[in-house]
């Protein structure tokens, strides 16, 4: 086996320290090879066309990427083929980057705090203020908390509330 490193700048992943990770080939074509380069941050005059050069897996989402994964995986293939148009798009080696790059599944601290406010924009327009100042807070807490546990997870439940609470 051939020492292979990973071309992405600031990944430290080589089959020496890391022989349980794959290690893709950069395409030899001229311009799929300069859009991987240009991906990783490589310059594509740097690296000459015919150098064997290669990504690691980390870069990819090899489940998808892959056309024979499963293949792979279980030991019936011994060669990692790529789907057609297939690009690197995990960089979290790059700390600049990471910054850019939104996780989907965690919502920006804005959105939640234009969620909040228009949750309590509509409890204070959904309740009167006839009632005293401590039985008029302790009713739209009541309304708010039962609007919330119908929108939200349990686990930001108490979060919600407590900002409810203090902005009423």
């Amino acid at each position: 086996m051939s020492y292979k490193w990973c071309a992405v700048p600031k990944c430290t992943n080589t089959s020496l320290k890391t022989p349980e990770k794959l290690f893709v080939s950069v395409p030899k074509n001229v311009e799929v090879r300069r859009k991987w380069l240009q991906l990783s941050r490589r310059d594509h005059n740097d690296i000459a066309n015919r150098t064997n050069i290669f990504l690691c897996e980390d870069h990819f989402d090899m489940e998808n990427d892959m056309a024979n994964y499963y293949h792979y995986k279980m030991g019936f293939s011994q060669k990692i083929i790529l789907k057609d148009k297939v690009l690197p798009s995990k960089f979290h080696c790059q700390p600049d980057r990471i910054k850019r790059m939104c996780d989907a599944g965690t919502p920006r601290s804005a959105f939640v705090k234009r969620q909040r406010m228009e949750l309590v924009k509509q409890c204070k327009d959904i309740h009167q203020p006839t009632l005293t100042n401590d039985e008029h807070t302790a009713t739209v807490v009541e309304t708010c908390t039962k609007e919330l546990s119908q929108k939200c997870d349990k686990s930001t439940l108490t979060e919600h509330v407590v900002t409810v609470t203090s902005t009423v």
